[in-house]
């Protein structure tokens, strides 16, 4: 027998009804976006766009563009595009002819090596021979850039170390929570004596 006295509050349902719901449902369309456009663009000519298999451009081999996600890439040929890692690892024994990145990684450059672009690593450490090595910038944040056999002497080298890029991604998580998560209200169940 149903107790007539008691009110209970029923979450709305719906998209809009609770953060998770929508925090879901928009995870879920970004994530399945991202996969589209790389197999998109994975259909262009030349270009490889791997998950979870590592990509090698062998000495003498030319590929445009080279996109690893939760694998590595190591290039000794000529990498005409931009080399993007999620997750993974960057070797250059070659030549990428525009920019590097890798997120979560680590990236090693050889002497005879040349990146045309800018290099940019997150979460992880990059190491170089030659400042001749890298024609661009290189910024690392959450890691370590270091010159092997001296220090790094040009002025287009910045590295952010581990506990300023940890306590920067931790202000920024905050400030997301806060503006997806504007406040959490209480609400009362109201009791009533039958």
């Amino acid at each position: 027998m149903r107790n007539r006295g008691t009110t209970s509050c029923v979450p709305p349902t719906g998209v809009f009804a609770t953060g998770g719901t929508l925090l879901t449902r928009v995870t879920r369309i970004l994530g399945l976006t991202i996969l589209l456009a790389s197999a998109a663009h994975a259909q262009a000519r030349g270009n490889r766009v791997y998950f979870g298999q590592d990509i090698f451009v062998a000495a003498g081999q030319q590929v445009h563009n080279a996109v690893c996600i939760f694998c590595s890439v190591q290039v000794e040929g000529d990498l005409t595009g931009r080399a993007l890692v999620l997750f993974g690892n960057l070797n250059v024994t070659g030549r990428v002819e525009r920019s590097a990145s890798v997120i979560g990684g680590n990236a090693v450059v050889d002497s005879q090596a040349r990146i045309g672009g800018n290099t940019i690593v997150l979460g992880g450490n990059a190491v170089y021979e030659t400042d001749d090595s890298i024609t661009g910038s290189a910024y690392v944040l959450g890691g370590h850039l270091s010159k092997m056999g001296g220090h790094v002497k040009s002025t287009r080298r910045v590295s952010v170390s581990p506990i300023i890029f940890s306590a920067l991604a931790l202000l920024a998580i905050l400030l997301l929570s806060a503006f997806f998560f504007p406040g959490v209200r209480r609400r009362a169940t109201v009791s009533q004596p039958s």
